[in-house]
């Protein structure tokens, strides 16, 4: 077996292993009766619905992550520097873990705070203002991330290498993308993976390229990595993504609404906004995410391969984003033939094997 294969199953197995014992949490919490305890706790301290319900998530969010510190630390660190991967120290993944914490404790506090005011106000239609108020949240965190996210775990800069920079921006004018400026994260502080992302909405937006990668590839593979990014942008995946996810939370919440209240009132709850049910709303979003991933990866693998051939006419050397991909694939340990389970289930891109065939297809035919 493959060092790549090897890594792959790993991380596979981790990931894997969290999401059941996630499951197993959020049922032995609910079933228990340490929910309905945790509840009493906080209702003995306060009158008011909302400090209840503030104290209860950032109690159980802390009691969450303090029972998968060491699943996540093994994950993130140990197979990460066993593989080679990781530059990142403990104190240094400590850090960042209770940035992540933190961040996530603040939008699950306030999203969660308005949806059971929604729920408590508006008993039968609180889903569907409940699907736009997520659209409107996911814009803008889309809109923020450049600006307010991304420095809280990385530092960018505009790239330093004029004569690259110059000419990244001119591949951008030919693809019909405004972009002022190129910007490089610093990836190398934690990890030798190699990548590049576009972050943001509108003027916000910035394609980012990472330091690992400019070390990794030419200038050539870098113009194709880039206009890979650049497709993304042209073909309006974002919007797409965004329309797509619209649609999605309107049918997710209305089938919240449908199982929520029968099955908090089952298990001897008092209806939907029982705080100590908060248990069985995140299962029911967690059930909801399992059984629509497929399709949401089919879709994001569809855009990725768009955003593949979108270079073709746009770089003089369209093959050299199989190269790239190439390199990509032996520094990040990536596995080049899942299979179709795997693929179906987990892969947001195209496997590495199948996107270098039909790029360098593509490419021959093209030229």
């Amino acid at each position: 077996m493959s060092v790549a294969k090897q890594y792959s199953g790993s991380k596979l197995a981790v990931g894997l292993l969290k999401l059941a014992l996630g499951f197993v949490f959020l049922l032995a919490f609910l079933l228990s009766g340490v929910s309905e305890k945790l509840y009493a706790l906080f209702r003995g301290l306060t009158d008011s619905y909302h400090l209840q319900l503030t104290g209860y998530l950032l109690a159980f969010s802390a009691v969450y992550c303090l029972l998968f510190l060491l699943l996540d630390f093994y994950g993130d660190v140990v197979l990460e520097r066993r593989y080679g991967l990781s530059n990142q120290t403990t104190a240094g993944w400590l850090a960042r873990s209770a940035k992540e914490w933190g961040l996530s404790a603040f939008l699950i506090v306030g999203v969660l705070n308005l949806l059971y005011a929604l729920i408590r106000s508006m008993p039968h239609g609180w889903w569907l203002v409940a699907a736009a108020g997520w659209f409107i949240l996911l814009v803008l965190i889309s809109k923020i991330t450049p600006a307010v996210i991304v420095p809280l775990f990385y530092k960018t800069h505009p790239l330093k290498d004029p004569e690259l920079a110059d000419r990244l921006l001119a591949l951008a004018g030919r693809c019909g993308v405004r972009v002022k400026r190129v910007f490089e994260i610093k990836l190398s502080k934690e990890t030798n993976k190699a990548n590049a992302a576009v972050v943001g909405l509108g003027r916000q937006r910035r394609i980012l390229i990472g330091d690992t990668l400019l070390t990794l590839c030419s200038d050539d593979e870098i113009e194709a990595v880039f206009a890979h990014e650049l497709g993304h942008v042209a073909l309006h995946h974002t919007w797409k993504l965004l329309a797509i996810s619209a649609a999605s939370f309107v049918v997710g919440f209305y089938l919240l609404y449908l199982v929520l209240g029968p099955s908090a009132a089952a298990l001897g709850f008092q209806g939907p906004a029982d705080i100590a049910a908060v248990p069985l709303l995140m299962l029911w979003i967690a059930v909801f995410g399992l059984v629509s991933k497929p399709l949401q990866t089919a879709y994001s693998r569809h855009l990725e391969k768009q955003a593949d051939l979108f270079i073709l006419d746009k770089v003089e050397k369209p093959e050299s984003l199989a190269s790239a991909l190439t390199k990509l694939a032996d520094r990040n340990l990536a596995d080049p033939n899942p299979s179709r389970l795997v693929e179906a289930l987990f892969y947001t891109h195209p496997p590495i094997a199948k996107r270098i065939a039909y790029i360098q297809k593509s490419a021959e035919w093209h030229a």
